[in-house]
């Protein structure tokens, strides 16, 4: 090969590189955005946000992930592969250099899908993005730049394909192993929050004021401001202050810490919300714009609590936060109690983001840069702190002293129990009714015997069940598939709504709870956001936690379930053992792959009249 030829092959090899240190640099930015503290977040260097631009949105969308890993993990086994295939076109293997052009030509189309994705359906793109897009094209270029392409023989394509199968399950090993990291061995766990809200309470917020020592260490001092949405005790002299913002993740986690203290507290604590959305456009104190709906569901809430409904809404907005646009805002101030028309009426106005942007001058003066944050009597608490930790500053606000706040701490208020026992005589079903929907359900995920659906405690579920298979053995045990209506309705005990009237019933608002136990993930409870390589299925009705109200164990996590009464209308529901906290919820629904499709993964249960 003359060294004219050659050139191209040698710009591969430092561009590759290149393309692996950006699949890096993503990958950090989309797992510590998603699943580390605030404290963990940085901003995405290279990436300068603006009108058209934003990594923040791009690399964290429901786009930046296939089968649960990162696009930008599965880039970098990609690059490294092209890197050995320009090596060893350096050294005169014949066909490597047409697997190159192959490679970047497929890379270039997939490119040029994402683009199509960034601008038409996200309305921003990422820069490093861009820069990869350019990377792909030139690996076309330079992989063309030497003269005619030369067939690969088999022994080739065995060989690129072990090499990339290997590093594909490195970078994924390595991405989960990462991840895991960021969230803790065991998760976070999570106890139910406090029921459904009455009307806010009558009143202004107290006028009391705190000095507190900022994260930038700074001494400050600030007062509550009349307008506040509180709940709790108004004369109380201990405060728990959240800044918050309706579409992150951790403050949702924090909601749930915070209503374990309020139903503990509430009759000696006041307990007040302020705004601090993460988008410059309705906060001057942050920079970067993180959450594309935050102004707006913060907005929503200020409007809510117009009427007297905060904290409904609240509890709403963090319960639905898949779903944050403004015809789902506007269901939830509706479903909290709003007249609609005043609203509507409340959200033309200027008054709510004024609300919106004093708290986040307010936040902005206590050095707050990210969310939660939250202050108890104006001691500082960041994201991820347990409601535990801060019962033992309350106590001690109250009098208490610091051995009888740790020990008033371990026996904070909890609902629900994650270590109960299975009854040995737990029924094959059980009878669900919400108002007209009569339906009998499975209390356990199904095996099959001698062909026929069994619903039993301690059974091996079935696994790599197609929809047919699972119609078939609910058919011989004398019962059917359930529909999506009935499975989502005994997982979240209370009758689904097709809200959006699409047809499908787990894919818009939560009517009762985000999971069967209730409103926030605890992973002392279901099988579920397991290590995918180490773990498998459980037996039917191991984890008593995982249960409804009504005696139906296992509708998240351990198997996915098929659900639906057509092959058309065929769905996998629940999520599986090695799904993420997240997407093994009530409201999750998986029709990627038609009711033919089966894996170690496929289970069921049935339903019947």
């Amino acid at each position: 090969m003359s060294a004219l030829r050659s050139i191209g092959l040698w710009l591969l090899v430092p561009l590759m590189l290149f393309g692996i240190f950006v699949g890096g640099l993503m990958t950090w930015h989309h797992d510590t955005q998603l699943y580390g503290g605030e404290e963990q977040q940085g901003a995405l260097i290279g990436c300068t946000e603006s009108a058209e631009v934003n990594c923040d949105i791009v690399n964290t969308s429901a786009y930046s992930e296939i089968a649960g890993i990162p696009i930008a993990t599965l880039s970098i086994p990609f690059y490294a592969t092209v890197l050995v295939l320009a090596i060893l076109a350096l050294r005169r293997r014949i066909g490597a250099r047409a697997l190159i052009v192959t490679a970047g030509a497929g890379a270039l189309v997939y490119s040029g899908f994402l683009y199509y994705i960034s601008t038409s359906e996200l309305k921003y793109v990422c820069a490093w993005c861009i820069r990869l897009y350019g990377v792909n094209a030139a690996i076309v270029v330079l992989g063309l730049f030497g003269g005619k392409l030369a067939r690969p023989d088999k022994n080739l394509l065995v060989t690129i394909g072990g090499i990339y199968i290997g590093l594909l399950l490195l970078a994924a090993g390595g991405e989960r192993l990462y991840r895991a990291s960021l969230t803790g061995s065991g998760g976070t766990v999570i106890a139910d929050a406090a029921d459904e809200r009455e009307r806010d309470p009558k009143g202004d917020a107290p006028t009391l004021s705190f000095t507190v020592k900022t994260e930038d260490n700074n001494e400050r001092t600030y007062a509550l401001d009349a307008d506040d949405a509180w709940t709790g005790n108004r004369d109380a002299k201990v405060a728990v202050v959240m800044f918050g913002d309706l579409e992150c993740g951790y403050c949702k986690r924090s909601s749930a810490e915070i209503g374990r203290l309020e139903a503990t507290y509430g009759d000696r604590v006041l307990f007040v919300y302020k705004h601090f959305p993460m988008d410059p456009a309705c906060n001057p104190g942050v920079k970067n714009k993180k959450h594309r709906e935050a102004c707006l569901a913060a907005k929503a809430s200020v409007c809510a609590q117009e009427q007297g409904v905060f904290w409904a809404f609240h509890d709403l907005a963090y319960k639905n936060q898949h779903q944050l646009g403004a015809d789902y805002l506007r269901t939830y101030a509706v479903q909290a109690g709003s007249d609609g028309g005043a609203y509507d009426a409340c959200m033309s106005t200027d008054a709510p983001l004024a609300k919106v942007r004093h708290d986040a001058e307010v936040g902005a003066s206590l050095d707050v840069h990210g969310t939660p944050r939250i202050f108890v009597n104006g001691k500082l608490y960041r994201s991820g702190s347990s409601a535990e930790v801060m019962a033992r500053a309350i106590e001690v606000a109250l009098g208490a002293s610091e051995a009888e706040a740790a020990k008033s701490a371990a026996t904070l208020r909890t609902t629900g129990s994650a270590a109960e026992i299975v009854p040995a005589d737990s029924p094959a079903q059980r009878d669900i009714t919400f108002g007209d929907l009569k339906f009998k359900i499975d209390t356990f995920e199904g095996s099959i015997k001698a062909g026929a659906a069994v619903s039993a405690k301690h059974e091996v579920p079935a696994l790599r069940v197609t929809w047919y298979d699972a119609k078939a053995a609910c058919e011989k045990a004398g019962k059917r598939l359930c529909t999506e209506e009935e499975w989502v309705s005994a997982c979240q005990n209370s009758r689904a709504i097709d809200d959006n009237g699409n047809g499908e019933l787990a894919d818009d608002m939560i009517e009762g709870t985000a999971y069967p136990y209730g409103d926030f993930h605890d992973d002392n409870r279901c099988w579920d956001a397991r290590n995918a390589d180490k773990d498998r299925p459980v037996y039917t009705g191991e984890l008593a936690g995982c249960a409804t109200p009504t005696g139906v164990y296992d509708l998240t996590g351990n198997v996915e379930e098929w659900a639906g009464d057509t092959p058309e209308k065929a769905v996998l529901l629940g999520g599986a053992y090695d799904t993420s906290e997240d997407h093994a919820r009530c409201y999750r629904r998986n029709d990627t792959f038609g009711a033919g499709y089966a894996s170690p993964k496929t289970g069921f249960r049935c339903c019947g009249n």
